[in-house]
């Protein structure tokens, strides 16, 4: 593991202008707080199926704050969330680098172990930022992405890779809700069913890393990096076994986070779309297509 943080100018961004939610095209962002502003402006704007903030409304924990501020909060969270994710830069990503710098590096590698770390988190709560922020902290780490050198469409290289990462000491990075790969069954998430697949625990269990579960999460003046320790495998654990407890923590992880902070709750499509698809008495089972070996 690298010993120093360099933060590398060469980041994933979408180029230096990007189309508007409405609008004609614009310069990416600088700064923090010119993100946010926007997304404050910009919030009515954010299309959300009033049947799924009505749902995540009755089930949060912030009972203090109103139905209307709290929609607003999630709102805001998802109009900040695309604009980091959509129109960051090289500068704001620094801007943020500088202020979990040294916690995300604690989480994922610290000086009193050398027990490499799978990352999980889940595409919420700012991940594809966190997604950036790893890269650049472990540039010799392995992140699977929908897009990238260990592209999730590519799921046996893009598997293969942080396994052999894990076993070389270095540390790996994925969200396990995502689309890609072979579903083998499914958690209840607030009662929505979520398709999983068996990569994660497969990772964990084969190598013997330990789990860290990872969030970015905004406190009102800056972020901050939410760190709990998942499962580790036990010697001689069935693999079957470990993936019923790598994904019991996994969905707690998950209605954590859609019962807390509104103002870490940005709710991304596909997430909406399986709430809404509960609601609805289904299950919303979309899978991208992986490159199959031949």
């Amino acid at each position: 593991m690298h010993s120093e943080t360099n933060y590398s100018s060469k980041v994933e961004f979408p180029g230096m202008e990007a189309p508007d939610r409405e609008g004609p095209p614009r310069k990416c962002f600088k700064r923090l707080a010119d993100a946010l502003e926007d997304a404050r402006q910009g919030a009515d704007k954010i299309e959300i199926e009033w049947r799924v903030l009505d749902f995540l409304y009755g089930r949060t924990r912030w009972k203090s704050v109103t139905r209307a501020d709290w929609e607003q909060q999630v709102r805001i969270a998802t109009a900040f969330d695309e604009n980091l994710r959509r129109f960051g830069s090289a500068r704001l990503l620094k801007e943020i680098a500088d202020q979990v710098g040294v916690s995300l590096k604690a989480a994922v590698a610290p000086e009193r172990t050398l027990a490499p770390a799978l990352v999980i988190t889940y595409h919420g709560s700012f991940s594809v930022t966190l997604r950036r922020l790893f890269r650049n902290l472990f540039p010799d780490g392995v992140a699977i992405a929908a897009n990238g050198v260990y592209a999730a469409g590519d799921g046996a290289f893009a598997l293969f890779a942080a396994r052999e990462a894990l076993l070389a000491e270095k540390p790996a990075f994925m969200a396990p809700d995502g689309r890609y790969g072979r579903e083998a069954g499914t958690v209840s998430v607030l009662g929505a069913q979520l398709p999983l697949t068996d990569g994660a625990p497969f990772l964990a269990h084969a190598t013997g890393c330990k789990v860290e579960w990872l969030a970015l999460s905004w406190t009102g003046r800056g972020f901050a990096i939410e760190a709990l320790a998942g499962p580790q495998r036990v010697a001689g654990e069935a693999f079957r076994d470990y993936r019923e407890r790598f994904y019991h923590f996994y969905a707690a992880r998950l209605e954590e986070a859609f019962t807390g902070n509104p103002a870490n709750l940005p709710l991304t499509a596909n997430w909406r779309l399986m709430f809404d698809a509960m609601l609805a008495g289904k299950v919303y089972r979309f899978r991208r297509p992986t490159r199959q070996i031949a």
